[in-house]
């Protein structure tokens, strides 16, 4: 695996080489309602990651969550990330959901605005907005 260096990089992507010598993609999403937010991106076009894949998209989830945490809201342990199951997900791929906060508000927050728009793609108000990833 590639070493990854993030925090405090200014680029809104960065690819990724896992040791299995495919790729995945950092994304920054630019949401006002969900500040800090990013993707970790397994590309649709490289098939279906392996499990050691999928583990390594974690580990390097958390390590870049602990990086820019510590950088921006300066403290490392300040993140969630949110994992889905295939069946579960609204993007078909495979991604991981990386969000820093600053305390049990800011979590609070990041899931009442989860449930809202969720709840408003289920009942049809709300088209589907996926973050434009180009897979």
């Amino acid at each position: 695996m590639k070493q990854q260096v993030f925090g405090n990089s200014s680029e809104d992507k960065a690819n990724i080489t896992l040791a299995s010598g495919n790729n995945c993609r950092l994304i920054r999403v630019r949401r006002d309602l969900i500040p800090n937010y990013h993707l970790l991106v397994f590309p649709k076009s490289q098939g279906e990651p392996s499990k050691e894949e999928v583990s390594e998209m974690v580990s390097l989830g958390i390590e870049h969550a602990k990086s820019a945490a510590e950088s921006i809201v300066d403290d490392p342990e300040a993140y969630t990330l949110l994992y889905s199951g295939y069946s579960a997900r609204r993007e078909k791929g495979w991604h991981i959901h990386i969000v820093l906060l600053g305390n049990r508000w800011r979590k609070a927050w990041l899931y009442l605005v989860l449930a809202g728009k969720n709840i408003l793609q289920a009942t049809g108000l709300r088209k589907d907005d996926a973050p434009g990833i180009s897979q």
